[in-house]
C-alpha cells in the first residue's frame, strides 16, 4: 500500500488526538486523587488563577512535581533560594520550552541590554515623566465620558494608554502614527496571547517537545499565530529602523532627537550588522513579552473597588501630595501609594508561570526542608540536564508572606507599611523583592519605566474619580491565567466592569 502526504497528515492527526485524550483523562484523574504530579498544562485553563497551585502550595511545600501533556516530569517551584540560582544560572539554564516563552537568545539579549540599558536608567525614566503625566490627563478626559454613566469596561482606555506611553517615550511617535496595519496587528497578538484553551495548550505541548530546527521551520508555516507573530516582527523592525534613521539625520543638521531611547542609539553611532535585528526594534511597541498593560492595570482598579475605605485613604494621601506639585520625588514618598503598586504586583504579576529548561546537571539548593514521600527531609535537588522546571513567581508571591500569618492571599497594602518589606530572606526580585520583574540578567529593563508609569497614572485617576462595583452580580470580574493574568467577566468576556464617579 502506498503511504501519501495524506495519510501521513491522517496518522499525525490521530497521535496528536489520543494525546490529546490522554492529557484530558489524566488531568480528570488528577482532580478526584488530588495529586499534582499527574496534572500538566491542563491547569492553565481553570477558571480561577490559583484555584488549584495555592492549594498545592499549602500541601506540598515550595517545591512539587507535575506531570506535563505526555507525562514528562516538571517541577514547580517557589523556593526563594531555587528560585535564585535559576534566575541568576546563565550556565544551568535556558528558555522555554514553552514556545510562548518569547525572549532573546543569549549572545542577542546580552547585545540588546548593552545597546538599551541607558534608556531605561533612572535618570532617564525620570525625563518621561512629562508623558506619562500627559498620557494620564488623555486617560482622565476618556473616563469624565463614562463618568455617572452605566458601569464600563475600563480596559481598553487603559490598553491604549500604556501602549501610547511606550509609543511616545521610545519612538516620539503617535499611536496614528505607528498605522492601521501595526495597531490591528498588535491588537491580534494581544488577543491571542490573552488565550489558553487545552489546544492550544497541546500544540504548546507539541511544540516544546520539536527539535529547534523543526520548530523554527514549523513558525513559517502559512497558519495566523505564526504568520500574526512574524508581521508584528516584521512592524516593528520597520518603525524601529525609520525612526533611527530620522535621529540620525537630526543629529547630523544638530537637531534634537525623538526621545531618549533612540537619541542614544543615534548618538552612539551602533551600525548593526546586515540581517541582524536592530535593537531599536525592540523599543517598538510589541505584545512579544508580557508587559504590565492595560489587563494588570485593570486589575489594579479592580481592588480599589473592592476596597472603598482603603481607595478613599489613598485619594486623600494623593491630594495632599501633589497639592505641592508632582515630581518623581512625590511619588515616591507617597507610602500608602506604593504599598498599593506592591500589594498588587505581588497579588498579580504580569507574568505567574515560567519554564526553563536545565543545560547541565547541577544541584538547586532550597532555603526551607521539603518532606518526600517516604518521609525523609530534602535540604537540596539534583536536576539533570534537560530537566524542565517552572518559575511559580505566583506562588513565591503568597508563600513569602505566609510568615506574617494567614492572609497571604488577601489584599493588604498595609503589610508593606512598617519598612517598605514584606519579605525578609533571600533576594529575588528587583524591586520589594517580588518576582513581578523577575530578576537576575534577566530582569525586566524597563522596570522602573513601568513603575512611575503605574504611579503617574494611578494618582492621576484615584486622585479625580471613585471607582466602584456593579451591584449586578451577574458583572462579578475574577482573574485566570491565560499566558498572562487576565481580568475575566461572568460571561467569558475580557476585562472588568466598574462605575465611575467624578469626585476631584
Amino acid at each position: 500500500m502506498k503511504i501519501t502526504q495524506y495519510s501521513l497528515v491522517a496518522a499525525s492527526a490521530v497521535v496528536v488526538y489520543m494525546a490529546y485524550l490522554y492529557s484530558v483523562a489524566a488531568a480528570i484523574y488528577a482532580i478526584f486523587q488530588d495529586r499534582p504530579r499527574l496534572r500538566g498544562y491542563l491547569i492553565l485553563t481553570t477558571p480561577v488563577y490559583g484555584e488549584y497551585e495555592f492549594k498545592w502550595l499549602r500541601k506540598y511545600g515550595a517545591v512539587y512535581r507535575v506531570k506535563g501533556c505526555f507525562g514528562e516530569d516538571r517541577l514547580m517551584i517557589s523556593d526563594p533560594a531555587a528560585l535564585q540560582v535559576i534566575l541568576n544560572g546563565r550556565q544551568y539554564y535556558k528558555m522555554g520550552p514553552s514556545p510562548r516563552q518569547f525572549g532573546a537568545l543569549e549572545e542577542e539579549h546580552k547585545r540588546l541590554r548593552t545597546a538599551l540599558n541607558s534608556g531605561f536608567s533612572a535618570p532617564a525614566v525620570r525625563t518621561y515623566m512629562p508623558i506619562f503625566e500627559r498620557v494620564a490627563q488623555e486617560l482622565a478626559d476618556q473616563f469624565d465620558d463614562m463618568a455617572g454613566q452605566a458601569p464600563a469596561n475600563l480596559l481598553p482606555s487603559l490598553g491604549r494608554a500604556t501602549l501610547l506611553t511606550v509609543a511616545q517615550a521610545a519612538l516620539g511617535l503617535s499611536l496614528d502614527e505607528l498605522g492601521a496595519d501595526f495597531k490591528s496587528t498588535n491588537l491580534l497578538m494581544m488577543n491571542m496571547a490573552a488565550t489558553s484553551s487545552p489546544t492550544e495548550i497541546l500544540q504548546d505541548a507539541i511544540m516544546a517537545l520539536m527539535p529547534n530546527v523543526i520548530r523554527n521551520l514549523g513558525r513559517h508555516l502559512p497558519i495566523e499565530p505564526f504568520k500574526s507573530l512574524d508581521k508584528a516582527r516584521f512592524l516593528s523592525d520597520k518603525i524601529g529602523r525609520s525612526v533611527i534613521r530620522d535621529v540620525r539625520e537630526a543629529k547630523s543638521q544638530g537637531l534634537d532627537g525623538v526621545g531618549a531611547f533612540y537619541d542614544q542609539l543615534g548618538a552612539s553611532g551602533h551600525q548593526q550588522p546586515d540581517g541582524v535585528r536592530h535593537p531599536g526594534a525592540d523599543l517598538t511597541p510589541t505584545p512579544s513579552r508580557p508587559r504590565h498593560d492595560g489587563k494588570h492595570a485593570q486589575l489594579r482598579f479592580l481592588e480599589l473597588a473592592r476596597n472603598v475605605e482603603f481607595q478613599n485613604q489613598l485619594r486623600e494621601e494623593i491630594l495632599a501630595s501633589l497639592a505641592a506639585g508632582g515630581s518623581t520625588a512625590a511619588y515616591d514618598n507617597m507610602p500608602l501609594l506604593n504599598a498599593f503598586l506592591k500589594e498588587t504586583l505581588r497579588m498579580y504579576p504580569a507574568l505567574s508561570l515560567s519554564d526553563r529548561t536545565a543545560v547541565q546537571d547541577h544541584i538547586l539548593p532550597l532555603s526551607e526542608p521539603i518532606m518526600a514521600v517516604n518521609g525523609t527531609q530534602i535540604t537540596e535537588i539534583p536536576i539533570t540536564k534537560g530537566q524542565t522546571v517552572y518559575l511559580a513567581s505566583g506562588e513565591y508571591q503568597r508563600l513569602f508572606t505566609t510568615s506574617m500569618g494567614e492572609d497571604a492571599h488577601e489584599f493588604k497594602p498595609s503589610r508593606w507599611l512598617h519598612d517598605g518589606s514584606a519579605h525578609k530572606g533571600d533576594s529575588v526580585g528587583v524591586y520589594a523583592n517580588l518576582l513581578s520583574f523577575y530578576g537576575g540578567p534577566r530582569v525586566c529593563l524597563g522596570w522602573r519605566f513601568a513603575l512611575l508609569e503605574m504611579q503617574v497614572f494611578v494618582s492621576e485617576l484615584v486622585g479625580k474619580f471613585e471607582f466602584s462595583l456593579p451591584a449586578d452580580d451577574k458583572s462579578q470580574t475574577v482573574c485566570r491565567y491565560a499566558f498572562t493574568l487576565q481580568p475575566t467577566l461572568a460571561d467569558g468576556g475580557k476585562g472588568a466592569l466598574l462605575a465611575v464617579k467624578r469626585v476631584m
